[in-house]
């Protein structure tokens, strides 16, 4: 299987790849107009990564989205994406208001606050790098791969497409991701892959692979 840049012309399928991959979502059932809009910011922006896995139908079954970061100061993939979608987010809430309420939602109140601030000039300071010494690097945004093809070394192929990604350009130092700590799989998945533990918190683990 090959990896293929993605482009505007995928976004289509890009779409229900990622609802088959995440079903319950709170971005899936936002609808396909906001999915496409999150996945378009990879494919627009000079910082994004975007790319896919097809099968012999030509039907994508997996894909990869990362952002790259070679200074301190810039703003992360979810707010970044989030400023790109913002009124698309917005006419997603008018059309579906119970998502509103949505648990996802509920536990990121204040990043909510923040980014609506952020849109309307209130709030200028960019996220910044807890890192005393920085080092360029390309954040692991999202995988994901059609429920059907999950289990079957996909990831793997996709995991190694990322960081010859990042191998390929000369002033990236480390690849990272961010992972929730109850995600055992995941976790396993990534260590074997020769991804390290850095800095947890309650719900997250920070992995990291220098290259």
């Amino acid at each position: 299987m090959n990896c293929i840049t993605t482009t505007t012309r995928d976004l289509k399928n890009i779409v229900e790849c990622h609802k088959s991959a995440f079903p319950n979502a709170l971005s899936s059932k936002m609808g396909n107009t906001f999915i496409s809009k999150m996945m378009e910011w990879y494919i627009t922006s000079d910082r994004g990564i975007l790319f896919h896995i097809e099968n012999k139908n030509k039907e994508i079954i997996g894909y990869c989205g990362g952002i790259i970061t070679k200074q301190k100061g810039l703003h992360g993939a979810v707010t970044s994406i989030s400023q790109y979608s913002f009124n698309t987010f917005l006419i997603s809430y008018l059309i579906r208001p119970w998502l509103i309420f949505h648990p996802e939602n509920i536990k990121k109140i204040t990043y909510i606050k923040k980014n609506i601030l952020l849109k309307i000039g209130l709030y200028k300071t960019a996220e910044t790098i807890n890192k005393k010494e920085f080092c360029p690097f390309m954040g692991l945004v999202v995988i994901g791969l059609r429920k059907d093809n999950q289990g079957k070394g996909i990831g793997g192929i996709i995991l190694n497409e990322f960081e010859n990604i990042a191998k390929n350009n000369n002033e990236i130092k480390k690849i990272s991701l961010s992972v929730k700590l109850q995600n055992i799989n995941a976790i396993k998945a990534y260590s074997k892959n020769g991804w390290k533990i850095g800095e947890q918190t309650k719900k997250t683990i920070q992995m990291f692979k220098f290259i």
